[in-house]
């Protein structure tokens, strides 16, 4: 016979989990409100715009999918390659050997740009077949603007990886969150002119903006290079400081024992 009492205890027992971890309480509210911003602005763009006539909103947006994947995904696969370390235990093995911090950040960034070159080529084969768009026009036009957005990735993955190095396993869901949370702000699926006023202030603070920018203007046959050198100075500045922000608090970390990063 089933018990409601055995329910209700089982229940409560994952009703107090979630008041103590608010990595669960950021699962659950976070990326429900992030799908509601994106696809809201997205679909709030495209009503806006019917009316322009030879505007290829499908290759608009699967170029800026593609584009995206590169920060998104590459983002994902960094933080994922510390968060490995810390599940398995190996954190303070992998930093007992001779092995300097600047190596581990030059194999993860060579480790990120292996599977990122190899998952875009995919989605561009993809491309390709489903939607008959000219796989070398992908390819040029992937090459143009990747080199910002590479470093646009670098930024964001190490600025992520910095709950984790200070919270450990506490701040997993902390690193996710502040990947996606720029997203919407990139311009990578509608222009940030749909935006709120404040929102477009935080977007064109971000180099991925003029990236994306960028590739709009490119697909209407305008051209791209002005947004193309802001977005590279940019990230270029915002990596190179995230970099030795990370190693700062690495040390800081380090100093206080990572093993407490595993517990």
């Amino acid at each position: 016979m089933i018990r409601l009492q055995a329910i209700w205890a089982l229940t409560l027992r994952h009703l107090y989990v979630w008041k103590r971890d608010v990595n669960l309480i950021l699962m659950a509210l976070y990326w429900p409100l992030l799908d509601i911003f994106l696809w809201g602005s997205l679909g709030l763009w495209v009503q806006q715009a019917q009316a322009l006539d030879g505007t290829d909103y499908k290759l608009m947006m699967l170029l800026g999918l593609l584009l995206w994947q590169v920060i998104g995904r590459g983002c994902n696969i960094m933080v994922n390659a510390f968060i490995e370390e810390i599940w398995a235990n190996n954190v303070i093995n992998l930093f007992s050997l001779p092995l300097q911090l600047a190596e581990w950040i030059s194999g993860v960034a060579l480790f990120f740009t292996i599977m990122m070159s190899a998952g875009s080529l995919f989605c561009m084969i993809m491309m390709a077949k489903l939607y008959s768009i000219s796989l070398w026009y992908l390819l040029f036009t992937f090459a143009l603007f990747v080199t910002p957005l590479l470093f646009s990735a670098l930024w964001i993955g190490f600025s992520a990886l910095l709950p984790i190095i200070t919270f450990g396993k506490r701040g997993i869901e902390f690193c996710y969150v502040i990947i996606w949370f720029l997203m919407p702000f990139s311009g990578a699926l509608y222009p940030i002119e749909v935006l709120p006023m404040w929102a477009q202030r935080v977007s064109s603070a971000l180099p991925m903006y003029y990236v994306f920018k960028g590739m709009r203007v490119y697909v209407m046959h305008q051209d791209p290079t002005g947004y193309l050198i802001k977005g590279l100075l940019l990230s270029l500045l915002y990596a190179a400081c995230a970099i030795m922000l990370f190693v700062w608090c690495f040390n800081h970390s380090k100093q206080k024992g990572l093993a407490r990063l595993t517990d």
